[in-house]
């Protein structure tokens, strides 16, 4: 039960160095990219704890997998669908208040617009991906992607 109540803490207030990290559902393929820049990031912050926007698909998917594969501790923020429209950004707040020491965001809708607004106004250092720095998408992903 301890170690249950520990986990359950830690979702909402994690302790250690928090790395934020929303991308978009759509067009993310190239997880080399990302791996490198996450990789690039762990090996200044080897403690980091990563906290997502908790997406299934595209970028974020391609986070969770990163950090499974480092066994880097991950945060998911889930949305709060009561909210309607304004649950991604309600989200974002969320994961700014965890305090991020750096962040990376990927393109995607204006939800990630605003995300990397709130964190370059709190100061907190960005990198931002942008889909047509991707490789492009090889044949045979395509057919599996479909």
């Amino acid at each position: 039960l301890a170690a249950r109540s520990r986990e359950r803490r830690e979702q909402f207030a994690p302790e250690g160095p928090v790395v934020a990290f929303s991308g978009g559902q759509k067009d993310w393929n190239d997880a080399d990219l990302l791996y490198k820049g996450l990789d690039k990031i762990k090996a200044r912050i080897p403690e980091m704890i990563l906290a997502t926007t908790a997406q299934s698909k595209g970028a974020d998917a391609i986070a969770a997998s990163w950090a499974a594969s480092r066994e880097v501790k991950l945060v998911r923020m889930f949305l709060d669908k009561r909210h309607g429209n304004r649950g991604g950004f309600l989200r974002n707040d969320r994961i700014a208040s965890l305090r991020p020491v750096e962040a990376i965001v990927c393109e995607g809708s204006g939800v990630q617009i605003d995300f990397a607004r709130k964190l370059r106004t709190a100061g907190v250092p960005l990198h931002v991906f942008r889909k047509d720095g991707q490789a492009p998408v090889q044949p045979s992903q395509r057919s599996r992607r479909a």
